[in-house]
């Protein structure tokens, strides 16, 4: 008895499998320049487009910057932004704030000091305030998706 209940249930799953459609893909996108660019936080803004954070090695002053993408809902690139300095400044989650802006947490690495590095932008990407706090010997920054605004 047990057996054809199993049976059944197998049947009726491999069915399913079969006759399941692929989700639909709206669009996909490819962003970036020759080196290594790569976004670890993705949003969606509330004129239905979105904002990625991540660093890039194509773009900006440093070894690897924070860098903002501003998209349309159709992935399009509306702007792009770069924040950092010499070494490293990464990003690792973007949060919508109540003020229409965005806060960035990442990590700032310059020789062998790193920090939490906090970046304050505007809708627009322009730089409001910026913070780093230091811990020396860590690497700090990736819980990032904890920041609530």
């Amino acid at each position: 008895m047990k057996y054809k209940y199993i049976c059944c249930i197998v049947c009726m799953l491999l069915a399913v499998c079969m006759f399941a459609q692929a989700p639909d893909i709206l669009w996909t996108k490819t962003y970036g320049g020759v080196m290594e660019d790569i976004g670890y936080s993705i949003q969606q803004t509330s004129d239905g487009g979105y904002i990625v954070a991540g660093y890039t090695e194509s773009f900006g002053a440093g070894e690897k910057d924070v860098w903002i993408l501003r998209l349309d809902s159709l992935g399009d690139t509306l702007r792009t932004k770069t924040y950092g300095e010499a070494g490293w400044d990464l990003a690792a989650s973007i949060q919508h704030t109540t003020d229409n802006g965005y806060i960035v947490v990442g990590t700032k690495v310059f020789c062998i000091l790193d920090g939490v590095w906090l970046l304050k932008i505007s809708d627009y990407g322009d730089t409001l305030w910026t913070k780093t706090i230091g811990f020396p010997g860590t690497y700090g920054g990736w819980g990032g998706s904890d920041v609530k605004a």
